[in-house]
This record gives structure tokens, sequence and C-alpha cells, in this order.
């Protein structure tokens, strides 16, 4: 019986794997096609390229062939998509179900992308007019509590990028910085609250254990907000690791 991989049950991911046919077909003519709609539909860029190297076996086997070995060489090859289709199946599912489940962030990631490009592109950012009452009131408050010291911003805009504040956004506004998605950010979120802040974003890209081109191209989105270290002896001694 097949193992099950998601909450989603047996007959959702037998529904979802129906890719796979296409491996079977003879002599693997249309295993690419399986490849270009995982990687497709997952935003999986290697699987794309799998699709691609099995393509390039595809079209050589329609080269005229002076040896009866080099035909069984291509033969024996059937099989590989097939035992490599079965064993992407987890992952794909597992990630089919988390891009499911987050359907309405990614498409609200994509909106907000669109957005920084168009704001870098004309050269300012948009923000809706304060009404009278509410800045009236937000006057009131700041002059009741004079003492109270400045709050750290959430974002920020440098040069027409908007930053974020890693230590103060919440988990859906960091999932919606390019390079980061849903999971990463259950992860900072998680490794904030243990250390009770990042401090830096050396300290952010060690903990995270990151791709250097991810951490490049983060590293123009974040600001670190400074940091309460009060309770830094709660954490004294744990290794933080993944």
């Amino acid at each position: 019986m097949a193992k099950v991989y998601t909450d989603r049950g047996r007959k959702w991911e037998m529904l979802n794997s129906w890719w796979i046919i296409f491996t079977f077909l003879p002599i693997g003519m249309t295993s690419y096609i399986a490849f270009f709609y995982a990687g497709t539909k997952v935003k999986n860029k290697r699987w794309r390229i799998y699709g691609l190297v099995y393509l390039a076996i595809f079209l050589l086997a329609f080269i005229p062939t002076y040896t009866e070995f080099e035909a069984m060489i291509f033969l024996a090859l059937w099989i590989v998509p097939i035992i490599h289709a079965f064993k992407i199946r987890p992952a794909y599912l597992v990630q089919l179900d988390v891009l499911k489940a987050n359907e309405k962030l990614y498409l609200d990631q994509e909106v907000s992308k669109l957005r920084r490009e168009a704001e870098a592109k004309f050269g300012k950012t948009q923000k809706p007019p304060q009404p009278k009452s509410e800045a009236r009131a937000n006057q009131q408050e700041a002059s009741a509590a004079p003492m109270t010291p400045p709050i750290q911003p959430l974002f920020s805009n440098d040069q027409g990028i908007r930053k974020i504040n890693i230590n103060l956004a919440s988990e859906k506004e960091i999932a919606a910085i390019p390079e980061v998605g849903i999971i990463l950010a259950k992860k900072a979120v998680v490794k904030r609250e243990e250390l009770g802040g990042f401090q830096s974003f050396e300290q952010f890209a060690q903990i995270m254990g990151l791709k250097e081109h991810t951490l490049e191209k983060m590293k123009q989105r974040l600001i670190f907000s400074e940091t309460d270290h009060t309770d830094t002896h709660i954490h004294s001694g744990r290794v933080i690791d993944y």
C-alpha cells in the first residue's frame, strides 16, 4: 500500500500523481513531459531542468544508430525516468500541499513583487492619505506619553527598495520577501523567538544556513532593529542549528 505523505489523504495524492504515467510510454518518449509538469506545478526549477535532460536523451534516441549495443543502452535508459519520477513524488506532493494551503499568500506575494517593481520604476512609493481624525488621535497619544521611546519601524524604503524589519515582521510579511516563502518564514520566526531577535544580518545568515545567492538577495530587503538582551541568560548554552 502506498505511503501517505500529506494530511489530504491517499486519494488526493494518487489523483495528483497522474503525471508519472508519462514515464511509462514506449521508450520513455514523453518522460520529459512528466518532469516539466511537476516542476512547473510547484515552481521547482531543478525538475524542469531534468525535463530538458530527458528531452535531449529522447531526441538522441531518434538519431540512427549503427550498433545494436547503442540501441540497448537507450532502451535501458527508459527505466531511469520511471525510477526518478517515483523518487521525487513525495517531495512533489508535500510542496503541492504547502502551495495549495498558502495559495492566497503566494498570490499576495506576486502582487507585492509587481508593486515593488512599479515603485522602483517610477521612483516613489504611493501611500494612502492619512485621515485627519486618525492624525489628530496620533498627535494626542504622542503628547500624552512624551517619554515613550521611539518605535522601531517595520518597513523602510532605501533607493526604491522596500525593506522589512526582521525582528518585528509577522510570518506572513517575512514570507512575502522574494526568495523566502512560507517555509523559511516559519523557521525565521521560530529562531527569532528562541534568540530574542536577530542582532545583525551576519547572525541571521549563520543561523538560517541559506545558500549564498539567496542571502545576497535577502540582504537588500532586511533591516535589523536593536533587540532586548535582558533575557539572554535563558538561551545561554543552547546550540541553535538545523
